[in-house]
């Protein structure tokens, strides 16, 4: 790791007030040897994280440098965004927001909007939970191809709660319902006694991807309130895919208004 961290230490000495650096500048910042920072810097111009100017020599960061910072204020835009929107649904509605990404077949938690009803759902950020197993985790599934969730879910299929999909079929199932109707629901399943809408939001920039649910009580729940809900999100995905690019097909992006 220590060639990593001195390439790293070489990164941080450019900022806005040196924007471009020589070889001698540097060997001055960092304090390293003359071998092993020309070392550093050919292997890092090499790479595209540094560019050198042909004829003064000096160093500046590279275009693979501002692809990674415009995909991180692309992510992160897209998750403000989000977060935005969907704190207004759960003002409106009293429950609990959540955002979250894919990692293999699982989904792990970003970002918890609370609610104001007196019971509440909440999973704390960084959770992870089987994505089969949630509503937003379906829809974000259900935006992949049959290779790709073939290839993210264990061969051994993993257990889960009674009224989650039992088997590759059944999840197949469950996620050409989603694709057809873009509607996608859990009841009883990675929380007992909860249930959640949700659905998937991908950049039409960057190509990433977040799934976005509202879940309730649900006993505490009424249909009307699960409907309204529906509609809630159903406004939602439409604004947010109108801003982010999002070209889902819109027969798909739909959400249904009838309870299923």
């Amino acid at each position: 790791m220590s060639a990593l961290t001195n390439a790293i230490e070489i990164l941080r000495c450019f900022s806005s007030a040196r924007p471009d650096l020589s070889f001698a500048d540097v060997m001055a910042l960092t304090g390293k040897p003359k071998s092993s920072t020309s070392r550093l810097l050919r292997a890092l111009r090499d790479c595209g994280l540094l560019e050198q100017d042909p004829h003064s020599r000096r160093y500046r960061p590279g275009l693979l440098t501002f692809e990674l910072g415009r995909l991180h204020r692309a992510h992160d835009d897209l998750i403000s965004m989000a977060e935005r929107e969907l704190r207004e649904v759960c003002a409106r509605t009293g429950h609990t927001g959540y955002i979250a990404v894919l990692d293999g077949y699982e989904q792990v938690v970003l970002r918890i909007v609370p609610g104001s009803n007196p019971l509440r759902v909440v999973n704390p950020p960084g959770q992870r939970t089987p994505a089969l197993a949630t509503s937003n985790g379906r829809a974000m599934l259900a935006r992949l191809s049959d290779e790709d969730i073939r290839a993210r879910v264990p061969a051994t299929y993993p257990k889960l709660p009674r009224n989650s999909p039992q088997n590759f079929k059944q999840l197949m199932a469950r996620l050409n319902e989603i694709r057809r109707t873009g509607a996608s629901e859990a009841a009883d399943e990675s929380i007992e006694g909860v249930g959640s809408q949700g659905f998937a939001l991908k950049s039409g920039e960057t190509g990433e991807m977040i799934g976005i649910a509202v879940s309730y009580s649900v006993q505490a729940t009424t249909a009307s309130e699960r409907a309204n809900v529906r509609r809630e999100l159903a406004a939602m995905a439409e604004k947010l895919r109108r801003m982010t690019g999002d070209l889902i097909d819109q027969s798909v992006a739909r959400v249904q208004a009838g309870p299923r």
